[in-house]
């Protein structure tokens, strides 16, 4: 009965340890960029991204398509 009652708080334990808190979040934006002038040509409206998500736009490469730099700006 004991081996039960450990089993249950260690998977308890893990399934809270491994949760991202939610305080980690920020809003990102996608901003296109002229690539000879560096001019903001656009901005999408802010998004909220969360734990991976955020580390994901956080850490992306831009992408250039002809003369357009897009790139994600996260506060």
């Amino acid at each position: 009965m004991k081996y039960l009652k450990y089993l249950g708080f260690g998977l308890s334990f893990l399934a809270m340890a491994s949760c991202t808190p939610m305080s980690d979040c920020k809003n990102c934006e996608a901003v296109t960029y002229d690539v000879n002038t560096g001019d903001e040509i656009s901005r999408e409206s802010a998004i909220e991204y969360c734990g991976t998500s955020l580390s994901e736009k956080e850490n992306a490469e831009p992408i250039i398509v002809g003369d357009e730099r897009i790139e994600w700006e996260c506060k």
